[in-house]
């Protein structure tokens, strides 16, 4: 009889997690997944990226962002914008309804802009399905929803992750939306996935790796060797509940002092990241003096660098000069990602070949006209009727053919330079410093020339910033007086840098070339605030951490029964 209770007890226990499983396996699909479903298979993963295409992030047909909540808590968050705290809201995303959703203002530079604007309340939010209970989006916690600050032409940071798909890099879901406050328009934005677990298990099969950001304050986010205390590098932000110093140390080691890069690195996605960012002129990334707006996510201790934040793309920092095998602002030795890969040869040719791609394939000058002017008849009805706008209609037109005609120019460049026509190198000294690439410091092209012009071919769109007492852009004063003078598309009157210009971390020389797209007359407040854009959308909470414990709780469910099938049983090892 015993021996019959305990083989009752057992079976017992199995039909229970049979039970489970079934109960598991049968759950019905909806557009709001509950977080606790581990089901990771292929096919269901799949599944759920197709909806997120169809339904989410639509590439022909701009989709209405429906937010709802309490009138106070809308006004608070606009009167405390710079606080980023979440609010409950129940969002209408494109038919889909969500309930208990967290939303919150979001952004660095842009965010800080728009709190000293007079005129405007148009932020960048954040989305956060997840905030209040276990919901998803079709797997998705987290979207970014940016308000096209500082780009005249809607698409410079569409047209970029368009670009890195077709280059096969690991690319955020993204998407045109109208967004609705409490049924009150406010504005036309770009839709952006939070790069977060369903990003991760979608690209790596996995989000249980460390993630971390390079952000421009602290130190380390340039990747140079600071030592083996990996708390110095500060400049990369931990975006993960798990962290692995030791991997991390160990990669910029090999990176900086030895030569198995591909031990710690994913060469290819890096040549692909650097290939992208230099040939759309994007200087606000790893390539440029903020060395920021970069993702580094380990995947069982080997690094990929990940795209992330494209509105400075086509020239919104200048980059109209880039060197291809020096495409770094300063020294390339400053940027040892660049420079060391670059500097084997193998990985040069590799990284050509990346380039001649993208140059011959999306970016092919009939092809890149063709699909702007696609976007622009999808997207300018929007545009005119967007009650927010920094710009006028006018300025987006005037954007457009900015980005066509720094494109077309560039790409022309970069191909001289392949094929040895000019110099692609320049003593390592990189492609110039600041933000203005090769088109000169602030003041005149060498530097310092009073009311000089910052960098006629680098000023992008066309707004060229005159220095009025200085050439230029000295630590701690950026350009004093710099009037933004009315080009193509760019910001006409106001003061380029006002209260005090553009001064930058730690000091010395503020940016180069021209900054001709920012609303409001420039940089407002005398330079970058502190923390990163955008962030992992948590406000500091890292990513994963309601998967993990529902694993644990799991594991520690199944434990249990092999405890009782071992206690009853006590089979011998084989």
């Amino acid at each position: 009889m015993k021996a019959r209770g305990k083989q009752v007890l057992v079976i017992v226990c199995c039909l229970l997690l049979v039970a489970a499983i079934a109960g598991c396996q049968t759950a019905t699909p909806s557009a709001v997944n509950n977080t606790d479903q581990t089901d990771k298979q292929d096919k269901a993963v799949s599944s759920e990226e197709q909806s997120l295409d169809t339904e989410v992030f639509l590439k022909d047909k701009v989709i209405d962002v429906k937010i709802t909540l309490d009138p106070e808590d809308y006004q608070d968050m606009m009167d405390n914008a710079s606080a980023e705290e979440y609010k409950m809201a129940s969002v209408e995303y494109n038919g889909i309804q969500m309930d208990n959703v967290g939303v919150r203002t979001k952004g660095n530079l842009s965010l800080r802009s728009v709190v000293q604007m007079n005129d405007s309340d148009r932020y960048s939010f954040k989305l956060s399905f997840d905030e209040y209970v276990n919901q998803s989006l079709f797997g998705l916690t987290k979207i970014n929803l940016n308000n096209n600050y500082s780009d005249t032409s809607y698409m410079r940071e569409f047209l970029t992750y368009e670009l890195a798909e077709s280059m096969g890099l690991a690319t955020p879901k993204y998407s045109f939306v109208n967004i609705y406050v409490n049924g009150e328009l406010k504005g036309f934005y770009l839709a952006v996935e939070q790069i977060g677990d369903a990003y991760l298990e979608r690209h790596f099969g996995n989000s249980y790796g460390a993630l971390y950001k390079g952000q421009m304050t602290g130190q380390g986010g340039d990747l140079v060797w600071l030592g083996d205390d990996a708390s110095l590098y500060t400049g990369l932000g931990m975006k993960s509940e798990k962290s692995n110093d030791n991997i991390l140390i160990d990669m910029l080691d090999e990176l900086n002092n030895g030569t198995d890069y591909e031990k710690y690195i994913n060469v290819e996605d890096a040549l692909g990241y650097i290939a992208l960012n230099a040939v759309t002129g994007n200087m606000d990334s790893y390539l440029g003096s903020t060395k920021q707006n970069y993702y580094l996510y380990e995947d069982e201790g080997v690094f990929s660098i990940l795209p992330w934040d494209y509105n400075m793309a086509f020239g919104g920092l200048g980059g109209s000069d880039v060197l291809i095998d020096e495409p770094t602002q300063g020294a390339l030795a400053e940027r040892p990602l660049v420079a060391k890969l670059l500097a084997n040869e193998t990985y040069l040719t590799q990284y050509h070949e990346i380039v001649s791609s993208a140059l011959d394939g999306y970016l092919k000058d009939e092809n890149f006209q063709a699909r702007i002017k696609q976007l622009n008849a999808m997207i300018s009805s929007y545009v005119k009727a967007d009650p927010s706008a920094f710009y006028t209609f006018e300025q987006y037109e005037s954007g457009i053919e900015a980005v066509k005609t720094f494109m077309s120019t560039l790409a022309d460049n970069i191909k001289q330079q392949l094929d040895g026509t000019i110099p692609s190198t320049n003593d390592g000294k990189g492609s110039g410093g600041g933000f203005g690439g090769m088109g000169g410091e602030f003041g005149a092209a060498a530097g310092g020339a009073a009311q000089g012009q910052a960098g006629a071919d680098a000023a992008m769109p066309g707004g060229n910033v005159g220095a009025v007492e200085g050439g230029d852009g000295a630590a701690q004063g950026g350009m004093p007086q710099g009037q933004a003078q009315a080009g193509q598309g760019g910001v006409p009157g106001g003061a380029a840098f006002p209260e005090g210009g553009m001064p930058f971390p730690e000091g010395g020389n503020g940016p180069g070339g021209g900054m001709g797209d920012f609303p409001g007359g420039g940089f407002p407040g005398g330079g970058f605030p502190g923390g990163d854009f955008g962030g992992q959308g948590t406000n500091g909470q890292p990513q994963g951490s309601t998967s993990e414990a529902i694993a644990t709780g799991v594991a520690i469910v199944l434990l249990l029964l092999a405890a009782v099938f071992v206690t009853f049983y006590k089979r011998k090892r084989l």
